[in-house]
């Protein structure tokens, strides 16, 4: 079975997708990084065409990309891919995805205004670049298409890795 980890940006789906990946002796994919190489630069594409090009063409490499992955693996990708202001997008790549694995929601916080905090935390200490305000934006309207299309809506708060991957591996 394939374990689709999906979560907000600076949740920790790398993190925890590679230490999931050891526990369980699987292979670890990071679709963002796949994306970022095919397209020399996510940032670059948006720039030189549009966001909407930018989601179509992550929707045709998504689904090249998830032919070729392994019976059992974890995969990561981005929030974008499955909550972005493209629905038509989203809904397309949302069926390829539950039609090849479980999809893992990682949830910062019950409370969307302590995971507002945890996720602004995250960024900085990662040294990323969004702003507490565009998290203040974003989250609360890519929440709702996470939790919907969750198997498994598994909220980690500032637990330690180890911890969080033991949690996941019972759930699943």
């Amino acid at each position: 079975m394939i374990k689709i980890i999906i979560g907000p940006r600076s949740i920790g789906k790398t993190t925890i997708g590679i230490a999931l990946s050891k526990k369980l002796n699987e292979s670890y994919f990071d679709f963002d990084e796949f994306v970022e190489e095919k397209l020399n630069g996510i940032n670059n594409h948006i720039k030189e065409n549009s966001i909407e090009s930018y989601r179509l063409e992550e929707t045709k490499i998504l689904n090249e990309f998830l032919k070729n992955l392994p019976n059992n693996c974890i995969l990561s990708l981005g929030g974008g891919t499955i909550a972005s202001q493209f629905e038509i997008f989203n809904k397309e790549n949302v069926k390829s995805l539950r039609n090849i694995g479980r999809i893992i929601y990682l949830s910062p916080s019950e409370s969307t205004d302590e995971a507002i905090k945890i996720l602004h935390e995250r960024e900085i200490k990662r040294k990323g670049n969004k702003t507490f305000e565009e998290t203040k934006k974003l989250f609360p309207l890519r929440k709702p298409v996470y939790t919907k299309i969750a198997d498994i809506n598994l909220v980690i708060e500032r637990n330690p890795v180890d911890q969080i991957v033991e949690e996941l591996v019972r759930k699943l």
